[in-house]
């Protein structure tokens, strides 16, 4: 397999590690208004990072969040105004982590008279980012932005990466519509 394509593969999704998710919303919003969807624009804005911008990560992407609204009762609206624009965005950003474990005891002289040792093992990582947002296209306002991020991994197996995004992407919109408090 070509490296660019195992680089573009890498993407922010692919890993074994859990999603973390967020969201923020318009207070006040009616939700329940919202009945059809579509795309702010046909194709993914490009970014300039190769992990991100990949056409199959991008179809796949549009996939999960298609069939996820739909399966909340949300339809895509293929003429005319619908009631809601999505649009996501991918990032990929470098991490930095340190973890500190007891090394050994002792029962030396100085400095510790039977004290223990401790070390630091510190660690780079990527962490990937999606970002779903949902705007009220009558009114061309963002309403609702959910976010995930979670450890990223190489994979070369698009069946698992499929799998990966469809759950990153189920879990980012869970929270969609939000419930009222």
């Amino acid at each position: 397999m070509p490296s660019v394509i195992r680089a573009a593969i890498i993407l922010l999704l692919i890993g074994c590690s859990s999603v973390t998710v967020s969201q923020d919303y318009e207070i006040g919003a009616d939700f329940s208004k919202y009945r059809t969807f579509d795309w702010v624009s046909a194709e993914q804005p490009r970014t300039g990072d190769i992990r991100v911008d990949n056409p199959l990560l991008d179809a796949r992407i549009r996939s999960a969040v298609e069939q996820t609204l739909i399966s909340k009762g949300y339809r895509k609206k293929i003429d005319g105004q619908p009631d809601m624009l999505v649009a996501y965005h991918l990032a990929i950003r470098s991490r930095i982590e340190g973890d500190s474990f007891n090394s050994g005891f002792g029962y030396g002289r100085y400095p510790y008279w039977g004290g223990a040792g401790f070390e630091t093992t510190i660690r780079t990582y990527d962490e990937g980012m999606l970002v779903i947002d949902l705007g009220d296209a009558a009114e061309n306002r963002l309403m609702w932005r959910g976010t995930g991020t979670r450890r990223v991994t190489e994979k070369a197996d698009p069946q698992k990466t499929t799998r990966i995004v469809n759950q990153t992407v189920a879990e980012i919109l869970n929270q969609f519509p939000p419930r009222p408090k």
